[in-house]
């Protein structure tokens, strides 16, 4: 069953954002719930309301104080946000932040109900909270006043529940909407229909770190770190610019001999 989906609009050209309206009104699973040309007052109407999809326009210069791009970054991991734009311009830097999709400005409906209907999936395979895992606590029955206590995450994978030890996680690859988990001494990675961000923001940050757009590494599987590439146990893994400085803040924390 098509679980029914709350959006809303942001953009400052009011023909663009009238197309988008009468789109979602021809959506039988989509509801709007809030309609905006100013990002100010769309930060106020997101959180009155409960937000799954936001269409949000980014080139337009009359939005004033924040662009739709920065605007974006302060919407939960929940919400997943499909860009419109005039131009392809700004399309990289879209996917960087984890959009879900990205459409010029002179679309047709087909073009927008195929972007909505992977909203639709997303959303479907995770639930109505939107969690494709859950990371939890769990207690040593060995030791049950010990502190701090291993955890575990529970990954939705193929109309099945897996139950990963983070500490054996080697490595995550994003593939679009997608991730792949790979794991100490699984011949196999678990695809997950999850976001990058989605698994940065939930991974201990003392534990893992993102070298990449599309790869988070787990920082003691790290063997031999190149001008433009680390070497883990079985793979090689790129260095992507605008992490690169992460990465030797995190080196510097080290002797290096």
């Amino acid at each position: 069953m098509m679980m029914n989906l709350t959006c809303a609009i942001l953009h400052a050209d009011q023909q663009v954002s009238e197309q988008l309206e009468m789109f979602i009104a021809k959506t039988p699973f989509l509801s709007l719930c809030g309609k905006y040309s100013n990002p100010i007052e769309a930060l106020k109407g997101y959180y009155d309301n409960k937000v799954h999809l936001y269409f949000v326009g980014i080139g337009q210069e009359e939005m004033e104080g924040i662009n739709g791009m920065e605007f974006s970054k302060l919407l939960s991991p929940f919400t997943r946000v499909i860009f419109i734009a005039d131009t392809p311009r700004y399309a990289a830097e879209c996917f960087r932040l984890d959009a879900l999709d990205y459409l010029i400005s002179e679309i047709n409906f087909p073009i927008f109900f195929e972007a909505v209907n992977k909203a639709s999936r997303w959303f479907s395979l995770k639930g109505e909270a939107g969690m494709p895992f859950t990371v939890v606590p769990e207690k040593s029955q060995a030791d049950t006043s010990q502190p701090e206590m291993p955890k575990v995450i529970y990954v939705k994978s193929d109309n099945r529940i897996f139950r990963l030890d983070i500490s054996r996680i080697s490595y995550i690859e994003g593939l679009g909407d997608y991730v792949k988990i790979y794991s100490k001494d699984e011949s196999k990675p678990i695809l997950s229909l999850c976001t990058m961000k989605y698994m940065e923001e939930r991974l201990p940050s003392d534990e893992f770190i993102r070298v990449h757009r599309s790869f988070i590494i787990r920082k003691d599987c790290i063997r031999i770190i190149e001008s433009s590439k680390i070497a883990l146990d079985k793979r090689s893994i790129p260095i992507g610019e605008v992490y690169r400085k992460k990465l030797k803040n995190y080196i510097s924390d080290y002797s290096v001999l």
